[in-house]
């Protein structure tokens, strides 16, 4: 069992001398947690050098900033089911680049880490009419729906 300060703050009304007191306020001292001095600095992209940015993010600084873009692109196409001409007013790019950099994104990390994904067609091909019908009594209006892009349940 450990004494917290609040215990010890309990305790000090009973003591009677000026030394118990002193005692009680140096236990309470020392039981202080010393929070770390954490230094205020933001991360700014801008501030980097590009000789600094190679050595620390293999990447120079245009090249993070297109990684964010292309990374940016694919999280906002896959988040929510969007058009790319929708998409060509947040990221002032054309339908066909938006497109080219979507799936070229897609093919990259497909072609790296592919083979830990995995889709079990058996179980799917087993019980697809299944899943149609239980979606088609929840009132869709086609019969041959079986999932949902963004992994909603019906």
């Amino acid at each position: 069992m450990s004494i917290t300060q609040r215990n010890l703050m309990q305790f000090v009304p009973f003591a009677k001398t000026p030394r118990q007191r002193a005692t009680l306020l140096a236990l309470m001292a020392a039981y202080v947690v010393e929070r770390p001095l954490i230094p205020d600095i933001r991360f700014s992209l801008e501030t980097t050098t590009d000789a600094a940015a190679i050595l620390d993010y293999r990447f120079d600084i245009a090249g993070i900033k297109q990684l964010g873009l292309a990374m940016c692109v694919l999280l906002g196409r896959l988040a929510f089911p969007v058009r790319f001409h929708t998409m060509t007013k947040t990221f002032g790019r054309s339908r066909s680049a938006l497109c080219d950099i979507f799936m070229h994104v897609i093919n990259e990390l497909y072609a790296q880490w592919g083979s830990l994904l995995y889709f079990n067609q058996k179980l799917v091909a087993k019980n697809i009419d299944r899943y149609c019908s239980a979606i088609a009594s929840k009132g869709v209006p086609l019969s041959n729906v079986f999932d949902f892009i963004d992994g909603t349940k019906g």
